[in-house]
């Protein structure tokens, strides 16, 4: 019993206080729409978000799905939290419309935890944001000098921003 207490309370201690500190959001650039797509039917624009993989399923079911998310205006005219996913059978991320402006999306990364994302939603335009782990391959060679990245070099999405030259 001696040896008992003479471990269990450092070990108790030090995985409670682990526990006990919370990660502050961390900040990246603006992320808007990819270059050259456009969508012809809408005047809104649309966001995706690629979050982190949730860690907790909605459903008993064998489906994962991206983690949910929170997007706010900056006028402050919409706080939303967003399930990323249609229904049980569907992975997500969901395409969601939204009027054109500025946002900021409160989302899990796959590897810098909770992140702050502001993004730019034009007219017609899909801007998608990558927390996930995965990038958007096949355009990254054409585009590296104008993507936003984690400071751990993970690809977020395309700059709002004109790149500069």
């Amino acid at each position: 019993m001696k040896y008992f207490n003479r471990w269990f309370v450092p070990a108790a201690l030090a995985l409670l206080s682990a526990c006990s500190f919370h990660q502050v959001p961390m900040a990246v650039l603006p992320v808007g729409p990819a270059p050259r797509e456009e969508i012809k039917s809408s005047n809104e624009g649309f966001l995706m978000v690629y979050s982190a993989w949730s860690l907790f399923n909605d459903y008993p079911s064998s489906t994962d799905h991206h983690s949910r998310y929170t997007i706010t205006s900056d006028d402050g005219k919409l706080n939303k939290e967003v399930q990323n996913h249609i229904d049980r059978f569907d992975e997500g991320p969901i395409r969601l419309p939204l009027t054109p402006g500025s946002y900021k999306v409160s989302a899990r990364s796959a590897h810098s935890g909770r992140v702050v994302v502001p993004v730019i939603i034009k007219e017609r335009q899909t801007t998608v944001v990558y927390l996930d782990g995965s990038s958007p391959s096949d355009v990254v060679q054409a585009h590296a000098a104008n993507m936003v990245k984690l400071p751990n070099g993970q690809i977020v999405g395309w700059s709002a921003e004109p790149p500069v030259k």
